[in-house]
């Protein structure tokens, strides 16, 4: 059996988990049955340092400013016994560029990320993001997105090397039944780097031209007690956690929009969570969203930072019953494209290729 060793910061039991951790673990939980799946990440409050879940082997050792030499030095004692170790860049990776066998999966760059969260020291990160990543340039690498992929090219990748395996959705048996009420939502982790703050700006400047309008802030992060301190007496603002599974699916069938004011995707897998429902997304235009929202044709996308555009655009579409039912329509078409057994499938050939001793040499 083909053994895989999978790097990463975090897993998809993290509290601070994400889209990232999301697309690995379902996509090599449909592999678990053909490969041998272990994960390495860093440890958190409470976790386990060794446990199976849904066939693949979770190891945790170190925090995650420890957990790449903790990975790095597992993967050099143990390289020998895995076919295949996916080296997961996430601002770093975990220095395994050299070995032959290593291959590297990406779902953005961190970019502007740094300024945003560190300042004036964001920029040299920024810096030695870019330096690490480039350590990479000659292996085979997997993305989810043409914005990711273009953001490799740029930084000397070949494409021909670059794989896009796109985030799916679990389809079986969801048939929404929409409701367009003026309610609007965001959805995801309340860290500075996805800008809750502008979703809650743009709501409360569309509440001045339509007072009806209540707004689902869904999510955790370092970011919510200070978004609940400061906007604790806004009326129609309801801050309700994290929230999962079918509940989170309800509450994006009774939104009308979902606001999306990343800084930066790799793709934004809630765009696609929320199409499933029916609910078109009014986001900026940065890279990832403009992969997973066709603009005018399942949401519309805005100039990043323009929270008076978001504001605009959401006012338009509760207006205007047809376009928003027409979006919704598209929305819920395009989400159908999406599956994580496809994308599985496609991660399954390139690691079948891979596995083959004169294709890895080269990886």
């Amino acid at each position: 059996m083909t053994k895989l060793l999978i790097l990463n910061r975090r897993d998809i039991l993290n509290p601070a988990s994400g889209g990232a951790e999301i697309y690995t673990h379902e996509i090599f939980k449909r592999l678990s049955d053909d490969f041998k799946v272990v994960h390495f990440s860093a440890a958190f409050s409470g976790s386990i340092g060794e446990e199976l879940i849904d066939g693949i082997l979770y190891i945790r050792r170190g925090c995650e400013l420890t957990t790449h030499i903790w990975g790095f030095f597992y993967a050099l004692k143990h390289r020998g016994r895995f076919n295949i170790i996916i080296d997961q860049f996430n601002g770093a990776g975990f220095m395994t560029f050299s070995f032959k066998n290593s291959m590297m999966l990406i779902h953005q760059l961190y970019g502007d990320f740094w300024h945003a969260k560190l300042g004036a020291l964001g920029h040299i990160l920024k810096s030695l993001e870019l330096f690490l990543l480039r350590l990479y340039n000659a292996k085979t690498v997997v993305t989810v997105s043409e914005s990711t992929k273009a953001d490799l090219i740029s930084n000397g990748f070949d494409d021909r090397k670059i794989l896009i395996v796109p985030n799916g959705t679990e389809q079986k048996g969801f048939q929404p039944k929409k409701i367009f009420e003026p309610v609007v939502m965001y959805l995801g982790r309340l860290a500075i780097t996805k800008n809750p703050e502008h979703a809650i700006e743009a709501f409360l400047l569309a509440k001045q031209k339509v007072p009806e309008l209540v707004m689902y802030v869904v999510g955790d992060g370092e970011e919510r007690q200070r978004l609940e301190d400061r906007y604790k007496d806004t009326e129609g603002l309801n801050f309700l956690g994290y929230v999962s599974g079918d509940l989170k699916y309800e509450f994006l069938r009774k939104a009308s929009v979902l606001i999306v004011p990343s800084i930066r995707e790799g793709w934004g897998q809630v765009v696609i969570e929320a199409n499933m429902a029916g609910t078109p997304v009014v986001g900026y235009n940065v890279e990832g969203l403009r992969d997973s929202v066709l603009n005018r044709e399942t949401g519309i996308l805005v100039p990043r930072g323009d929270i008076a555009a978001l504001s605009d655009r959401i006012i338009e579409l509760l207006r205007d019953r047809k376009e928003l039912e027409r979006l919704s329509l598209n929305a819920m078409g395009h989400a159908k494209k999406f599956s994580w057994a496809e994308s599985a499938k496609a991660m399954e050939q390139l690691l079948v290729k891979l596995t083959d001793k004169d294709e890895m040499r080269h990886a």
